[in-house]
């Protein structure tokens, strides 16, 4: 009996820590609703994620255990959502159709805020942000077992627009299908997704034909509608187009993840310390490279990546995509740039942004 009064208390006790949460919710609400007017007279996006950033940054510097960072980063991204759902709701396009991991990523950041388009393929994503059809796209750009995404990089560096947020989702590749695994002959996803899961597919279905589609989530439509067929695709997708998970997570290597880039039509300031990209075209001579990297290093600027691409324009000309580690209203950092572009032929600034957490 006593233990069951003590658990009514602390009950009690938590109530009333609730009820004092949903009023400091709705101050924060009202709050909100300002901000938002003041951002639409000015024209300004809603999207904020230096601010998100900080906020989180200073809510973790007074954290104490039970709680972790996980928890209090997820509560406050849903928050932060609510309350930009309160400002203005946004069109939020991303690689579809539902159930790609793409959408995963877009829904994980923008779900209550967010009126999510899906599209049938990275080019129109990154179109539909370019001619204002949407406010902000979600489009992937490496992945941590296959690389660079290139379609991703060709179209940026064509429509010229800016990186304003990077996230970094866990992908975990199931097998999906409505058949016992001992009948499947086909095997349908997107071909970064069949990549990752080369080997399992190898070992555990080595008859399987395996069919290239748009996205996983294509390949869980094109799984349902073979009697014989299967999907690499996410756990959503099962749950969406209802199909059964016979095997989980299964990438060959275990810590599979992929960095995605919030797009827009304008870059958005960013205080503090930040990452970076830009993309540069050099001239078809000996040194060229090493003359625009040789600037970072005696500025002493950290390249987190650089990843060279076809220009597309001549034969042998090559663009040269570059995150760095710092912030482009730093003095150095501008002063940087000014060197660099002095020494290439075209140099496009895509923006700095807040450094890429996991999404929890």
């Amino acid at each position: 009996m006593a233990k069951k009064k003590q658990i009514s208390d602390i009950r009690a006790e938590i109530d009333s820590i609730d009820d004092e949460i949903m009023k400091l919710l709705m101050k924060r609400s009202l709050l909100s609703v300002e901000v938002g007017r003041i951002k639409h007279a000015e024209q300004k996006l809603v999207f904020d994620p230096t601010r998100e950033e900080a906020i989180i940054g200073r809510l973790e510097s007074s954290r104490q255990p039970p709680m972790t960072r996980s928890m209090v980063e997820g509560i406050f991204r849903e928050i932060f959502s609510a309350s930009r759902s309160l400002q203005q709701r946004q069109k939020v396009a991303y690689l579809g159709p539902e159930g790609s991991f793409s959408h995963q990523g877009a829904f994980s950041a923008f779900s209550l805020d967010g009126d999510l388009m899906p599209f049938k393929d990275i080019e129109s994503v990154i179109q539909a942000v370019a001619s204002s059809r949407v406010d902000i796209g979600v489009v992937p750009v490496e992945n941590s077992t296959e690389g660079m995404i290139n379609q991703t990089l060709d179209m940026m560096a064509s429509t010229r627009l800016s990186v304003i947020q990077e996230f970094l989702l866990p992908i975990r590749n199931c097998l999906l299908s409505g058949i016992p695994k001992e009948r499947i002959r086909k095997v349908f996803s997107h071909p970064q997704a069949l990549a990752q899961c080369k080997g399992w597919l190898t070992s555990n279905l080595p008859g399987a034909e395996v069919i290239e589609t748009a996205s996983t989530s294509d390949a869980a439509m094109a799984a349902r509608s073979h009697e014989d067929g299967a999907a690499v695709a996410s756990s959503m997708a099962a749950e969406l187009y209802g199909l059964s998970i016979l095997a989980e997570n299964i990438n060959d290597m275990r810590e599979n993840i992929t960095r995605f880039w919030v797009i827009a039509r304008s870059a958005l300031p960013v205080a503090g310390s930040a990452k970076s990209s830009i993309i540069v075209t050099l001239d078809n001579k000996p040194g060229a490279l090493y003359s625009a990297l040789g600037v970072f290093a005696r500025k002493g600027i950290n390249l987190t990546k650089i990843e060279s691409r076809p220009s597309k324009k001549s034969p042998w000309e090559y663009l040269f995509f570059i995150d760095f580690q710092g912030n482009l209203v730093d003095e150095n950092v501008k002063e940087t740039i000014d060197e660099v572009s002095g020494c290439t032929r075209d140099l496009i600034i895509l923006g700095s942004y807040p450094e890429g957490r996991i999404l929890p």
